[in-house]
């Protein structure tokens, strides 16, 4: 009986037997005790408890959250809500006017906008739905052709009010800058030539990809409203990423900057994938993706995931954006997969924007740089592996089939931590490996130009530049780079190309054509790239390896002609 959960009460019980016929021979022998167990049931146990008035007003009040919990939990939001609203007017009235309550007066407009929005669609969303389908049903209004028309005239229209503004402002009074023109088509052409599949290209995301291009250059380059507003966002995004120095600082100590790439630039990939995770976990992530697949639909018509992609690529990295996509990975079509790599190779990282600054590029045209590529990449990628019919598939559920990891948001930025752990050590070994080989073979190629007589002071060694900046030179001049800086030009995008955008940006600011460079160099589409890229995307999807060595290449050039194109659009409209 002692295994089990009863309560057992042991009452003792002596008793003397006393023998009658003989009382005078009684010994201590003849006394017995007899033991006895009595079951006595939980219940009677609990009621003798001294702490059954505090169970009691446990159990009350958990049968009342439990029957309340939905009035719990809106007046809690309306506490934390009206809270916040105190909070802000009492900074309105504190202090307004500078950086920081404008930047408190746009994020608490967006959040109050997008949760309007969220409540709105949650109570009227499905019956508008409702009433939209059944209009559409009976009525068949707008019909699917009408749909069509209506897109056309709009894209028309767009393409007659950009053409028309482009040529009274600039080519009246410098004809010149049509030689970018020119390079626009003929980059189109070859694209379009040597795409995976001609037949099976959709011009709608390619034309929507280079009109989105050229609306944003015209907004940051032509409006100092739309420069102030993405160098602000630029900005913030930079101060938040520089977060991750108090965690490298801890780590590796104060010198950590010392070394910068292993340091400071692989532990944002930590802190970046650790705030993903918490996003996703809280479902913002989710709703986000939501709301782009709906954006994009009657746009670019491109799946949810990769123009999210494409539009964080703007100011954070590929690396860290790897792990946005990491929960789709296994679904993405090769179309899809060519995308995503393109949008790394067309773009540059916030924090490395920093780097090329330091360099001698200018700020304002770097970040134009940087949102014109994003548009770009998802066009062009799709004239260079467009999607076919049975690969096409149905993305409008992206953010539904997300699931979220963790049991809370410590184990959620915990696992997202740990997540990014193989892609770090992939790109280092990567770095390490591809730097090394392209030294053997540059010095290769010097040791065999000296064979041949290519020996300063008479000539230059034969080395990558020397043979870029002539293997370049007709696509720089079609950029509309000036001819006498076309040799120069040439050499920082072959140096870019096949080694490393940093080294070619160190010899920036001392030539010209500084506005066309810039833009041209402002992506991570090099050979070394596409080593680390490949072992960043293989550590996330081990499975499909052979998928991204077969597009790895062709996204590489993709790459390549989306910041030649930026470069375009920049000798066009660049003052």
């Amino acid at each position: 009986m002692a295994t089990t959960s009863s309560k057992l009460e042991c009452v003792m019980e002596s008793e003397r037997f006393i023998n009658e016929e003989a009382p005078n021979n009684s010994t201590p022998e003849s006394t017995s005790v007899i033991v006895s167990y009595q079951y006595v049931p939980p219940e009677c146990l609990k009621n003798c408890s001294h702490l059954n008035p505090v169970v009691s007003v446990r159990k009350s009040l958990d049968r009342l959250v439990k029957k309340h919990r939905k009035k719990i939990k809106m007046c809690f939001r309306m506490f934390l809500i009206l809270g916040y609203f105190a909070y802000f007017i009492g900074a309105m009235i504190y202090r307004f006017g500078d950086e920081g309550s404008i930047r408190l007066l746009v994020v608490t407009t967006v959040v109050i906008s997008c949760y309007a929005m969220h409540v709105i669609k949650n109570q009227c969303g499905s019956r508008v739905e409702a009433i939209m389908n059944n209009t559409s049903k009976n009525h068949n209004f707008p019909s699917e052709r009408t749909r069509h028309i209506l897109k056309r005239i709009l894209t028309v229209y767009v393409i007659c009010v950009i053409v028309i503004y482009i040529t009274t402002t600039v080519f009246l009074t410098d004809p010149s800058r049509l030689i970018p023109v020119a390079g626009l088509l003929i980059f189109t052409f070859v694209l379009f030539f040597f795409s995976k599949d001609p037949e099976q290209v959709s011009w709608r995301p390619v034309l929507w990809g280079f009109l989105l291009q050229m609306i944003f250059a015209l907004i940051v380059l032509r409006t100092s409203w739309g420069y102030g507003a993405f160098d602000w966002l630029g900005k913030r995004v930079t101060e938040f990423l520089d977060h991750t120095d108090n965690g490298a600082r801890f780590v590796f100590g104060d010198g950590f900057m010392e070394h910068f790439f292993a340091f400071k630039v692989m532990s944002v990939i930590f802190f970046f994938s650790a705030v993903i995770s918490i996003l996703y976990y809280i479902g913002w992530m989710q709703i986000l993706i939501e709301k782009m697949a709906w954006v994009m639909q009657y746009s670019l018509e491109t799946s949810a995931m990769e123009s999210l992609h494409a539009a964080v690529n703007v100011f954070v990295g590929w690396a860290e954006t790897t792990t946005i996509i990491k929960p789709l990975f296994d679904k993405m079509t090769l179309s899809e997969l060519h995308t995503v790599m393109t949008n790394g190779f067309a773009t540059v990282a916030g924090s490395t924007l920093v780097i090329y600054i330091l360099f001698g590029a200018p700020a304002n045209h770097l970040i134009s740089a940087s949102v014109m590529s994003a548009p770009a990449a998802l066009g062009i990628s799709k004239l260079f592996w467009p999607e076919t019919k049975e690969s096409r598939r149905d993305t409008s559920n992206d953010a539904c089939v997300i699931k979220r990891e963790g049991r809370n948001i410590m184990d959620a930025a915990s696992i997202g931590a740990i997540t990014a752990l193989p892609i770090v050590a992939y790109i280092l070994a990567s770095v390490i490996a591809f730097f090394s080989l392209l030294g053997f073979v540059n010095s290769t190629l010097v040791w065999l130009g000296e064979r041949i007589g290519l020996i300063l002071p008479d000539y230059p060694p034969l080395t990558f530049q020397l043979i870029c900046s002539y293997l370049f030179w007709p696509l720089v001049f079609l950029m509309g780079v000036e001819s006498r800086d076309c040799c120069v030009v040439a050499r920082m995008v072959g140096i870019k190309t096949f080694i490393n955008e940093f080294l070619a940006y160190e010899d920036l600011g001392k030539e010209h054509s500084v506005v066309i460079a810039t833009y041209a160099l402002c992506g991570f589409a090099n050979l070394t790239a596409l080593g680390i890229m490949i072992g960043a995307l293989t550590a996330i999807a081990p499975d499909r390896k052979e998928d991204i060595v077969r597009v790895s290449f062709r996204a590489m050039i993709s790459g390549c002609f989306a910041c030649f194109m930026t470069a375009c659009i920049a000798g066009i409209l660049s003052a």
